[in-house]
């Protein structure tokens, strides 16, 4: 059986205090716990299974210090002392219920790990952080931890104590208050919806790991339950894409500015390789071209050309072959422009370190998207292909993909879609004019020849409503 008690340490220390200290036995071993308090002779009862400092009647009230875990010196009474001695044994039965819940064969060690890093797991912002280090920065989603410190910093400026707060206290009001304030500051709701999805991210994993109970949890699961619902993230009206027609403008323009046309080049080039995601065309090389080989429609075997990337959303490897517009592409970029080391595409023109890189990608980007709306302006292009982006790429040829006959299931292995549900709501942005267009009925067509037959309809006879003789009298 396993006991934990308070107790004072029986060696004092030079200011003749002596250490309060949480022993717990299990088997005939013993194992001791700092709690951060001392205490003088005469202020402490040991006498008790859970020794306390003295208080009650007769007792003044009296100060003790404190040493926190995070090295910080507070000063409490001697009840609120006995209310954190009376959470710290909490902490150790409840790590010991834990253990025997999930059939854990543990040891004083564990224990030990497990005591000191609940204070730090249990602390919102702490446990956070954590997860940015472990889950993010150590995987190299630089981009991802770049949004949850945002996220966090923007929870900082609303709670100034949000480090000593632990997840017990992100409560749905207190979630709302948030709300509320990003909503002075003028957040947008899609910002708004990206700081609390990163939120109910930490909250979820702290779930995972048992740091936080599940009926704790804030976020609403789609019903009416009183907790916080998270807004959807809004989309643009009209979705921007090129159809086959502007694609042609566009492939058969040529501009003396060579910043637009190697923009041009760079659209093509994500277009022919099925809407390449940009980070993933910025990153390709040399080491991502290979060889093999296939049977045409003879049956003959023939070598083609491949480039296989892992694709940075999904991170699933992803095979396409080199065709003849996508080496024409490649060749240009060889010919005319200047490429950095081992790199396909002249998008990274200075080496960048991982943490800096998508920041540096993000900013290429947003130029060549000017450029990009540029060359549409220049090209006369309709107003609502006036302002494509290289997103757009992706919708353009999958698009295309669809006016020329494909079907669904083709269209959603081209762009890497893991259901073909998805595709389905990818392309449905795009449906108003496709489907009006498909839906119209000439129904003059049938008529064209044929008298039309004019059909008399006769009016019903009025009829003299009949009196009883009772209404007459």
């Amino acid at each position: 059986m396993t006991t934990v008690r308070t107790i004072l340490k029986t060696t004092p220390l030079t200011n003749g205090k002596r250490t309060v200290l949480i022993c717990v036995c299990d088997h005939r071993r013993r194992e001791y716990f700092k709690t951060g308090f001392s205490a003088k002779e005469g202020e402490f009862d040991s006498s008790r299974n859970a020794g306390r400092f003295l208080q009650g009647r007769g007792i003044p009230v009296f100060k003790v210090q404190r040493e926190e875990e995070d090295g910080s010196v507070n000063t409490y009474t001697n009840k609120e002392a006995n209310d954190v001695l009376a959470k710290l044994e909490g902490r150790v039965y409840d790590i010991i219920a834990r253990y025997n819940a999930d059939h854990i064969s543990w040891g004083f060690e564990q224990l030990r790990a497990d005591y000191t890093n609940a204070p730090k797991r249990n602390l919102f912002l702490a446990f956070s952080q954590s997860v940015i280090e472990s889950e993010y920065l150590a995987q190299d989603r630089f981009k991802r931890a770049q949004i949850a410190t945002e996220a966090l910093e923007s929870l900082k400026k609303y709670d100034k104590n949000l480090p000593k707060k632990v997840f017990q206290d992100i409560t749905p009001q207190y979630i709302q208050g948030y709300v509320k304030y990003c909503k002075d500051q003028g957040n947008s709701s899609n910002t708004i919806g990206m700081r609390l999805r990163e939120l109910r991210c930490f909250y979820n994993i702290g779930i995972r790991e048992k740091v936080v109970s599940p009926d704790l949890y804030p976020f609403s699961s789609g019903r009416e339950d009183g907790k916080v619902k998270i807004p959807k993230i809004e989309q643009n009206k009209t979705d921007q894409y090129l159809p086959l027609e502007s694609m042609g403008v566009l492939a058969a323009a040529k501009f003396e500015d060579p910043i637009l046309d190697r923009t041009r080049h760079l659209y093509l080039f994500s277009y022919h390789c099925r809407g390449m995601n940009w980070r993933d065309m910025a990153l390709l090389t040399k080491d991502n071209i290979y060889k093999k080989t296939e049977r045409n429609a003879t049956g003959r075997p023939v070598q083609v050309t491949m480039i296989q990337y892992k694709r940075s959303k999904t991170k699933g490897a992803f095979d396409i072959q080199v065709t003849s517009p996508i080496q024409n592409e490649l060749d240009w970029f060889k010919e005319n422009t200047a490429l950095l080391g081992d790199y396909l595409l002249p998008i990274i023109s200075v080496e960048q370190s991982p943490e800096k890189l998508d920041g540096y990608l993000h900013q290429i980007r947003m130029r060549c998207n000017k450029s990009l709306q540029a060359i549409a302006k220049a090209l006369n292009l309709p107003e609502s292909q006036q302002k494509i982006t290289f997103y757009s790429a992706r919708h353009s040829f999958a698009m295309t993909m669809r006016d020329i006959g494909r079907p669904i299931d083709f269209i959603s292995q081209a762009l890497g879609h893991q259901s073909e549900e998805t595709t389905k709501h990818y392309l449905a942005k795009f449906d108003s004019s496709w489907m009006a267009k498909g839906t119209f009925i000439d129904l003059s067509k049938p008529l064209k020849g044929k008298k039309t037959k004019v059909i008399k309809v006769q009016k019903p006879r009025k009829t003299k409503a009949r009196t009883s003789k009772a209404s007459k009298k």
